[in-house]
């Protein structure tokens, strides 16, 4: 036999049990099976929300199953395993059957599929949607959609957060198919970011002194404590922010602080000596004064009144020599 046709062959195989066991169980939430072949056999892990009426009283009607599983399929030594559904508001399979039971009972379909919406909601989903197709209220046929919520249509996030059931309901008008897809909210999306916050207010502690250091500090006992010398110096450092705060005020009595600041003051760098030549060598220059139209006037009656006086000495000097 080719490859391609055993993966068919089993694949097939797999439909077949599936069908098999949601017709035998019920009404007893069941959501699904797999099969697994092992060194012993084939293992037949079922899943669903109710396993007491899977596995029946002292175990009978998993007897009965495998029994039927092994004359029906032809599969060599099965074995059953039972495996629990931990939050059955969110399997699509058994809401799907959940309303196809409502219904069958009677109840409208509109209240039946709002009520278990509601529930799934609550039990913390994304979004639902619930599709029933068939002869709902008339003789015609028809789609009545659902939904509450956001799902994904398309992409990775529709094949692997969307969980889908399918279920089949026969009626006097026709066969009604219903079919519900579930979006948990465990399901991280491609576009979710996530903000950190707090990492860069951590405050870094201050190291404290081991008690060793203080021991080998102390071995001279005319030294003060480590502690002690830290508190003078907090002291001094307040002090001298008080003092820079206010108007630095020298004494003229103080002689040493005087010639501590010529001594700071020679002490400048080059740049500084520049800018200090360029100051005092502008301070030196005289101001130019501006030229204005008043003197010039005031140099010409001048200039006429020199020229009369030149004038009369001359006719005196002549009257003199007459």
């Amino acid at each position: 036999m080719p490859i391609k046709k055993h993966f068919i062959n089993k694949g097939i195989q797999q439909c077949l049990v599936d069908e098999f066991l949601r017709s035998e169980l019920d009404n007893s939430g069941y959501s699904g099976c797999s099969l697994q072949k092992t060194p012993m056999g084939t293992r037949i892990t079922i899943r669903t929300s109710r396993p007491g009426l899977v596995i029946g009283k002292k175990g009978k009607k998993i007897k009965e199953l495998t029994d039927a599983v092994k004359a029906k399929f032809n599969i060599n030594v099965p074995t059953i395993d039972v495996d629990t559904i931990e939050n059955p508001d969110l399997n699509a399979q058994i809401q799907a059957e959940r309303i196809a039971y409502a219904i069958n009972k009677g109840q409208n379909y509109r209240r039946a599929t709002y009520s278990i919406i509601r529930r799934i909601v609550k039990s913390g989903a994304r979004g639902v949607e619930v599709h029933i197709s068939g002869k709902v209220t008339s003789q015609r046929a028809r789609n009545q959609v659902f939904r509450s919520g956001v799902i994904n249509k398309c992409g990775t996030p529709a094949d692997e957060g969307v969980d889908k059931g399918v279920a089949h309901l026969t009626l006097k008008s026709g066969v009604l198919g219903i079919r519900v897809s579930i979006m948990s909210k465990d399901y991280l999306l491609p576009d979710y970011v996530e903000i950190r916050t707090g990492i860069f207010e951590e405050k870094i502690a201050p190291k404290e002194v081991t008690p060793e250091v203080d021991k080998f500090y102390q071995e001279d006992k005319n030294l003060p404590a480590i502690k002690d010398v830290d508190e003078e110096a907090q002291l001094v450092d307040d002090l001298f922010d008080e003092i820079s705060d206010s108007k630095e005020t020298i004494l003229e009595t103080d002689k040493d602080t005087l010639k501590k600041d010529e001594v700071f003051e020679g002490l400048n760098t080059p740049e500084e000596k520049l800018k200090e030549e360029k100051v005092e060598k502008e301070e030196e220059k005289p101001k130019k004064k501006k030229k204005s139209t008043r003197k010039k006037k005031t140099t010409k009656k001048s200039s006429k009144k020199a020229s009369k006086k030149s004038d009369k000495e001359k006719e005196e000097v002549k009257e003199e020599k007459k």
